[in-house]
């Protein structure tokens, strides 16, 4: 990993409504699309791959199948973890993404909350 911006941005990995949610979270990833990329893959050619709507099926897709991934690691460590929207907005500004790569989702990774006894 190549560190793109300094600071904390953890909130900036939130949409509007989710508050403050794991605010305390030690990690949060957030999921880009690198437009250039899939636009430029060599080695075969998928019908269809040079259409935005497709292209954009296959963002979402790639996510979610490492979104699961991340969860199973997440459960097979004894960690919580949560799928959610973001500021892609913010996101895109302070990590200076550019026009070709954009914030799609995040995934905030943590330990459980531990339940309180109530007697």
């Amino acid at each position: 990993m190549t560190p793109v911006a300094a600071g904390d941005l953890r909130r900036l990995a939130l949409g509007a409504r989710q508050g403050e949610a794991g605010a305390d979270a030690p990690l949060r990833l957030v999921f880009v699309a690198d437009v250039d990329k899939l636009e430029h893959t060599s080695g075969f050619e998928e019908p269809g791959l040079h259409d935005p709507e497709v292209q954009r099926s296959y963002y979402y897709v790639d996510t979610g199948l490492i979104a699961g991934n991340v969860y199973l690691f997440a459960a097979s460590r004894g960690l919580a973890a949560w799928f959610h929207n973001c500021d892609r907005a913010a996101l895109s500004a302070k990590l200076n993404l550019g026009d070709r790569r954009r914030p799609l989702f995040a995934q905030t990774v943590g330990y459980p909350q531990r339940k309180r006894r109530l007697y």
